[in-house]
């Protein structure tokens, strides 16, 4: 169980407005569970605002959600990364989420109903909270796991190898690059105008950015190199004309003529370079990428 626990788990790379829509969608499935199911004895309840004071309970999971993607997380960024993002780190922030919406709902029971409860309460708040929405939450999540572990990770048989190895045979078979691409000379051009970096199509490895700078890893004189640009990775994506140089992810700009193997676990696809310890990843959106390796 443990081992399950620590391994990779889809981070999910979703905008702001996407997390918003995320905590919305969750505060109005309580807040129409509690309206439409009753339960808890909630059914034998009589008062004109019923359904008014069912539904603060979706409002108050709405608030818990955001609180906890929008100020919990992004004060943690190093502890809340797709690098780290595990199994277990996804059931923990489930966890966390419904302890706050607990809490929240003892404070508003509280305050609208007037109940003393103390800890008692809170406990059977939190055991009111778990039956709704921990269950469920962890099957999905293990559920999602399983389905990512066999899209990204399971053997695909072609001509009678494993994907991974025929994969790797047709790269080095044919992306060698031609004459021509290989000389094409790329310049990186940062926001001030005046820095800039300059080097063949066939020197740069990757792009990965940073909030506003860029690293551009590249070879020359036979060793690897690295160095910090200010811009973003779209405007250096922009200045790239080269069709094997692309975008694979939210933070990485890639030159497929330098894919050795790709690899995969339940976050998606892995691309191995050709120079020690150099994996990049391929966002679930860019998945295509793998395709034109084959």
């Amino acid at each position: 169980m443990l081992k399950i626990l620590q391994q990779p788990y889809p981070f999910g790379e979703k905008s702001n407005i996407r997390l918003l829509i995320q905590s919305i969608g969750e505060g109005t499935f309580i807040a129409l569970f509690l309206i439409f199911f009753q339960p808890f004895g909630v059914s034998e309840w009589q008062d004109p605002n019923k359904n008014l004071y069912l539904a603060c309970y979706g409002l108050i999971t709405a608030l818990c959600g955001i609180i906890l993607r929008f100020l919990v997380f992004k004060t943690f960024p190093k502890y809340h990364s797709e690098a780290t993002w595990n199994v277990g780190k996804e059931i923990l922030s489930i966890m966390m989420l419904i302890l706050m919406i607990a809490a929240g709902n003892v404070v508003y029971s509280n305050f609208v109903f007037k109940l003393e409860n103390g800890i008692s309460g809170f406990f059977w708040m939190l055991l009111a909270v778990m039956i709704i929405g921990i269950f469920p939450a962890t099957f999905g999540v293990m559920l999602n796991y399983i389905v990512q572990i066999k899209k990204y990770n399971q053997p695909i048989v072609v001509h009678h190898h494993t994907y991974e190895v025929a994969l790797n045979e047709q790269i080095s078979e044919n992306k060698t690059p031609n004459t021509a691409e290989r000389n094409t000379t790329l310049k990186l051009i940062a926001e001030n105008e005046k820095d800039s970096i300059e080097l063949t199509t066939e020197s740069l490895y990757f792009i990965e950015s940073s909030d506003n700078y860029s690293t551009v890893f590249y070879e020359k004189s036979g060793k690897l190199l690295k160095e910090l640009l200010r811009s973003s990775l779209t405007r250096l994506e922009s200045q790239i004309l080269s069709e094997n140089i692309v975008r694979c992810h939210r933070s990485f700009i890639v030159n497929l003529d330098k894919v050795e193997k790709v690899t995969g676990n339940a976050q998606g696809y892995k691309l191995h370079l050709k120079a020690p310890e150099l994996l990049v990843p391929v966002a679930r959106k860019y998945s295509e990428i793998v395709e034109r390796l084959k």
